[in-house]
């Protein structure tokens, strides 16, 4: 499964979301629904920014933002699905829910007591796509349905706008410019 492990934060967040909005040719929505909502299709970076408050991130405790980038051109698979959440806290509430074979997650993540917490891309690969189709090809569609070279280029595009993006490293963990001035939890 083809990653990017990263630390962000503030300004990096909108750099990868212009990115994202003006040369990846994807849709972006959220991974899941608030409960008894729809899923939120975001158009810009702007909207992304102020649906998570993403330029209070670098002041904000545990928070994250949960993206799903659906590359148009690799295919028209792409599924919201509806799920009860059987918690306590949710008391069979409903929520939406992204998916398909080769959408990219983009897992944004704010500071923790222990410092900036690392942010992540991650997708799955053709190969693993094919070990689990046979269990969610119904809901999901055949994984030969999608364009895997548009993917896997989608994915890396981001992965090294990211790693380009970054001053320095951490181990294998990009650190981006503004996250440059925080404290890191490693």
């Amino acid at each position: 499964m083809p990653n990017c492990n990263f630390y962000a934060v503030d300004e990096d967040f909108k750099m990868i979301l212009d990115l994202i909005f003006n040369e990846l040719k994807c849709n972006v929505y959220q991974k899941y629904s608030e409960p008894d909502a729809e899923l939120v299709q975001f158009h810009s970076s702007e909207e992304v920014i102020e649906y998570y408050q993403l330029n209070t991130f670098s002041t904000q405790l545990s928070k994250s933002a949960h993206l799903m980038l659906w590359p148009t051109d690799a295919s028209e698979n792409f599924v919201i699905s509806k799920q009860v959440m059987n918690s306590k806290k949710f008391k069979g509430a409903t929520r939406h829910r992204a998916e398909g074979w080769g959408l990219i997650q983009l897992e944004l993540q704010s500071n923790s007591v222990k410092g900036l917490k690392p942010s992540q891309t991650n997708n799955s690969s053709e190969k693993r796509a094919k070990a689990w189709e046979s269990k969610s090809q119904e809901e999901l569609g055949l994984v030969s349905e999608w364009k895997w070279d548009v993917v896997v280029r989608t994915a890396k595009k981001l992965n090294d706008y990211i790693r380009n993006k970054s001053n320095k490293k951490i181990g294998a963990t990009a650190v981006m410019p503004n996250a440059e001035k925080l404290a890191l939890a490693e």
